[in-house]
């Protein structure tokens, strides 16, 4: 049963790579906003390190893992963000990292500001059929490995109280011939969109209520939406829950340690046909943001 499981990832991983290209999933949206839009950059108004760990379906041998290393910062007297983003994805036997840099280009608007990104990098991965003990000719043809680029755009807008962001983060599809050579492709109809929205609610003292969105779109898989609410005190603890169309109910939480650390959690209960078998994705968060009680002119949770 092992090898089977072990086997069908295998396929689908193969599958994936003949796919476009999309950001990674994850629960803890508003804390890995860099990961979904380049406009993000610089979006803290000071110099932001996040680390975050996705683990899915649990239990499963090949289940997907995901990390991610985001910093991002403002540049002083400009109007420029600009971040580092490393993206580690291991699903059955794919392994994809991704090294991109990211430019925001910010305008003043209202009470807000309208940022403008841009991402571009380079993506290195591989089939690793080591694992496979096997002498399958598919399997054993499909093992190439690749460096290929990427690039990625958005636009964010965000206040204190308010952000929105629209975003497709990588426009490139790496594809894998019959022969085994992968090459990059471009394909309008296999862009991934991504919208994004919140905004904060004072509904008693020190009591903030933030309802939130996260739209995931696709032609070819249609239409994936997490919405919810979260509950804030002081700006210390968070507490929430979001829906994820026929797929999951999250349970999120995090807590700002001291004025530069907060940590974050995310618990997935799965409510679709691997539920059967295991229905547990968990989550972590580490967000430090450096200089906060020097100069943090428009702090935000978002």
């Amino acid at each position: 049963m092992r090898k089977f499981t072990l086997v069908i990832l295998c396929l689908l991983s193969w599958i994936g790579m003949k796919a476009q290209e999309k950001a990674l999933l994850y629960s803890h949206y508003t804390f890995n906003g860099l990961a979904l839009n380049p406009a993000y950059a610089g979006s803290h108004e000071m110099l932001s390190v996040n680390l975050s760990h996705r683990s899915q379906w649990m239990g499963f041998e090949g289940a997907p893992s995901y990390n991610i290393l985001a910093a991002h910062t403002t540049l002083k007297k400009t109007a420029m963000g600009l971040g580092l983003l490393v993206m580690n994805e291991s699903i059955g036997l794919r392994r994809y990292t991704g090294f991109y840099m990211n430019y925001a280009h910010r305008l003043t608007v209202g009470n807000g500001k309208l940022a403008l990104g841009l991402k571009a990098g380079l993506a290195t991965g591989k089939m690793d059929v080591s694992g496979l003990e096997s002498d399958d000719d598919v399997f054993n043809a499909n093992s190439s490995s690749y460096l290929m680029p990427n690039f990625g755009l958005g636009m964010y807008y965000y206040s204190r109280n308010f952000y929105a962001g629209l975003s497709v983060p990588l426009l490139l599809g790496y594809k894998t011939s019959e022969s085994g050579k992968i090459t990059a492709y471009h394909d309008f109809n296999q862009y991934a969109w991504y919208f994004t929205t919140g905004v904060n609610l004072k509904v008693a003292d020190n009591w903030v209520l933030q309802p939130s969105a996260m739209l995931e779109y696709e032609i070819p898989s249609g239409l994936i939406a997490d919405a919810g609410a979260s509950i804030i005190y002081k700006d210390l603890l968070r507490v929430g829950c979001t829906y994820r169309t026929k797929q999951a109910l999250v349970l999120l939480m995090d807590y700002k340690i001291n004025y530069q650390l907060r940590v974050g959690l995310a618990y997935d209960y799965g409510m679709n046909g691997i539920n059967e078998y295991n229905r547990n994705s968990f989550e972590i968060v580490l967000e430090y943001n450096f200089g906060f009680q020097v100069k943090a002119s428009n702090p935000t949770l978002f």
